[in-house]
């Protein structure tokens, strides 16, 4: 099967949306499918003067030193993959059997294109409301599409707003990359988070917890972690990590923490939270939907009302003093390895676009 996934832009940074569909396409080309991703020149083409949209349209080759970002450092792509990088018109674009849209964008980009490029799909991993109005987000799940969403709170939202099929695959976690590679006993008084600096990620409210909890846990490290540069006047408790590989993520950052902390307002999913997890690393986080699918209250995590300054600090210390109900919640997390893989969703995925033929 020739399957085409059409994502926004490459940055080459780390992304989860575009992590997932890395993952998904190397499976893909491993069972034996013809798998290309396309990458689209503008994430907010609207938001673009009329001069820079009429350059996009008529002199590509002006901008293209600009925009054109051609290469994937962060991940390891399988050399049969592919890729089409800054496509605006659609004789850019592979035939394919099935074509996958992957944000709102692009699900807009695929509308009304020619069923020679392929049978169309939307696959959903977020409420894109932090880009576009709800208005916006609602619309693109009313087209013409087989729907695959990420999580089954998404599945509520998308429903809603259309009668097409919608089906859920959940996310994964690849045990190879995440794992249990330090002891959980022996580990000391280390929480890690990660920064970003959109809205709904609640960094500063995160940050707030932290500094509440190193009043009550003198020896408290936090080791912090993104794709930005080390924001400033960070205290000196907080180690930041720019950019970590994988590895240094799971035998470094979760590796070493006694506890995860999310203190988001909205994920689609919210993978740091399982790979932490799959690390040895307890669950502090923000009772949102995009954890329910793989969260079990008191089990394997804590989860809590957002923006509950007292809670949080009073569950992750809980957790920091208290090494046996650390350790039970740990142990129970590591479990998540088991019940969410890539070769158990990939599988679902190739039913579902093999079903609409």
């Amino acid at each position: 099967m020739k399957i085409n996934f059409v994502l926004p832009p490459n940055g080459d940074h780390p992304v989860g949306g575009f992590k997932i569909v890395f993952q998904y396409a190397n499976q893909l080309v491993k069972n034996g499918n013809d798998v290309s991703i396309t990458f689209l020149n503008s994430l907010y083409p609207e938001k673009h003067s009329k001069f820079v949209n009429l350059l996009l349209r008529t002199e590509r080759s002006v901008l293209k030193k600009n925009l054109d970002n051609t290469q994937i450092t962060w991940f390891n792509l399988d050399k049969r993959i592919k890729l089409f990088f800054n496509v605006i018109y659609n004789n850019e674009i592979p035939k394919s059997d099935v074509i996958v849209a992957t944000a709102v964008q692009t699900a807009k980009y695929i509308n009304g294109m020619d069923e020679k490029f392929g049978r169309k799909y939307y696959f959903i991993q977020n409420y894109e409301t932090w880009a576009y109005s709800e208005d916006e987000v609602n619309d693109t799940f009313s087209l013409p599409y087989t729907k695959v969403v990420i999580s089954k709170w998404l599945y509520g939202i998308v429903k809603e707003f259309t009668n097409d099929e919608v089906y859920v695959v959940p996310n994964f976690i690849d045990p190879d990359i995440f794992y249990l590679s330090k002891n959980i006993k022996d580990r000391k008084n280390v929480v890690s988070m990660l920064y970003h600096t959109l809205p709904e990620k609640n960094v500063e409210f995160g940050l707030s917890v932290l500094k509440n909890l190193k009043s009550k846990i003198p020896d408290l490290k936090v080791n912090l972690f993104g794709v930005f540069e080390k924001p400033d006047n960070l205290p000196e408790y907080i180690d930041y990590y720019e950019k970590p590989t994988q590895k240094e993520l799971c035998n470094k950052i979760y590796g070493e923490s006694k506890v995860y902390l999310l203190p988001s307002l909205l994920e689609g999913w919210g993978l740091t939270c399982m790979e932490a997890m799959a690390s040895g690393a307890v669950l502090v986080s923000s009772d949102i939907g995009g954890v329910a699918d793989y969260t079990s209250d008191g089990k394997n995590s804590f989860l809590v009302k957002p923006n509950d300054l007292r809670t949080f600090s009073n569950k992750i210390e809980r957790l920091l003093r208290n090494d046996n109900l650390r350790l039970k919640m740990a142990n129970s997390a590591t479990k998540i390895n088991e019940d969410f893989s890539i070769k158990k969703s990939t599988s679902l995925l190739e039913k579902i676009f093999n079903l609409e033929r």
